[in-house]
Formats: C-alpha cells, structure tokens, sequence
C-alpha cells in the first residue's frame, strides 16, 4: 500500500468545520487525524473551533428553520 501524504497545517485548519460536522471520512480523515495527533498548534486551533462551535450553538434559538430559509440558503451556495 502506498504511503499517504500528509497535510500541511493551511490544508489541516481549512478541514476543520467539516471535521467537526462529521462532514469528511475516508482517506481525508484519516489523513486529518494523523496531522492532529502530530501538531499542537492544529490540536490548539481545533479545541479553540469546538469551544467556538459550542458557543455559538448554545446561543441559536432552538427550534424549526422559517419556511422555505434552507432552501434559500442551498440555493445561495450553489450559486
């Protein structure tokens, strides 16, 4: 089997929403977790992203999105 590449830090901290959405898996992820387990200044930033996270999910009202909002919003990303 060959050898993964492993990650720089730019390319680590730009995966680590998707990280912390569950939002990569396979060879990504893997990839990912080995450069964290290995980067303090990556384990840092991804500890700062899930108190961050944390944050600003306790501070969203609870409750259904208005009619139509994530159509909109998918929408908007698409385009």
């Amino acid at each position: 089997m060959e050898a993964m590449p492993g990650l720089s830090c730019a390319e680590a901290v730009q995966r680590l929403a998707a990280y912390l959405d569950r939002a990569i898996a396979g060879e990504e992820l893997d990839r990912l977790e080995a450069h964290l387990q290995a980067c303090l200044d990556c384990c840092d930033r991804l500890a700062f992203s899930r108190t961050l996270d944390a944050c600003v999910k306790a501070r969203l009202p609870q409750g259904d999105l208005p009619p139509g909002l994530e159509a909109r919003l998918r929408e908007a990303l698409r385009g």
